[in-house]
């Protein structure tokens, strides 16, 4: 569920001019492959030791490639054509949960120094061996030295032939609709929703931003959406790190060691309200209700 927030794509590929408003078949090839040699990269410095930068690297590297996808997609008639391979989305959910209980292992580290003795080492001990588990089914999984050639081949078998102004403007309409339609909800499934459209728009920012009108602009600021996206990032680490103190709450621990974790998730459980109400505020500042919702049809976009 972990995956820090990391700035889009900048000067890696050159990206189009969109002459004739077209993105051509050898641009959205040369992205592609840009992905994927970031992704060959950090995939082999996180299985090496499953460090957790290079894990967060080689995360957000797919998602990158996922959100592109997501926008290529809007060429085909169903918009479901562009996915990344199975392969590549276990990784992603294996490398995630690594990642999060490495994060868990730091914070609670952190945690016992102020403490006269090791007052959560049972609860230590039961996250390093959850991890080892996690460690092994990503080695058991995949090859260490695996290249995502056949991953690459699979996905530029279905690319479209052209990017055109129409499907971006039918990729921005559609994700304002969305959002609009999830505007004023506050539950946390919601909110990891209205995430995940947000993360649309702004990995594919370069892309699309141009071809914004004066309203989208306004709404869709990047440096306003940079600052949505690292609270979006915060509250979800301290969602999962509250799973982790929840689920591993068990008899192995004797009481002491449980009151201090329902300590800890009390904290962390007030810091994730604190997050959570200015994650609110920042996304009602949007103030995406006050646009009609026949302004975001997805149908009769045309290429003026």
């Amino acid at each position: 569920m972990n995956c820090s927030f990391n700035g889009p794509l900048r000067n890696e590929t050159a990206l189009p001019d969109f002459k004739n408003n077209v993105m051509k078949k050898t641009e959205i090839d040369e992205f592609v492959e840009t992905r994927f040699k970031k992704i060959g990269k950090y995939f082999h410095k996180s299985i090496a030791g499953f460090d957790t930068e290079s894990i967060r690297e080689f995360r957000t590297e797919i998602k990158r490639l996922k959100v592109f996808l997501h926008l290529i997609s809007m060429e085909s008639a169903d918009g479901l054509a562009c996915r990344i391979t199975k392969r590549m989305k276990t990784l992603y959910g294996y490398f995630g949960i690594i990642r999060n209980l490495e994060t868990q292992l730091s914070k609670v580290k952190n945690y016992v120094q102020s403490l006269a003795h090791n007052a959560l080492a049972c609860y230590t001990t039961i996250l390093e061996k959850e991890l080892q588990y996690w460690k092994k089914l990503s080695l058991d999984f995949i090859d260490a030295g695996y290249n995502f050639t056949n991953d690459k081949q699979e996905i530029m078998a279905v690319l479209p032939d052209r990017l055109n102004k129409k499907s971006i403007k039918k990729f921005v309409h559609y994700t304002l609709y969305e959002l609009n339609t999830l505007s004023g909800r506050t539950d946390d499934d919601a909110l990891d929703s209205i995430r995940k459209f947000v993360e649309d728009i702004y990995y594919n920012y370069e892309i699309i931003s141009p071809f914004f009108d004066d309203q989208q602009s306004k709404i869709l600021n990047k440096k306003t959406i940079e600052e949505w996206l690292k609270l979006f990032d915060n509250f979800r680490n301290k969602c999962m790190s509250l799973v982790l103190l929840q689920t591993f709450v068990t008899d192995e621990l004797d009481e002491s060691e449980k009151q201090l974790m329902k300590t800890m998730e009390k904290g962390c459980l007030n810091e994730k309200k604190d997050i959570k109400h200015k994650l609110i505020a920042a996304l009602d500042s949007m103030n995406i209700k006050a646009v009609s919702l026949n302004s975001f049809a997805i149908t009769g976009v045309d290429d003026d």
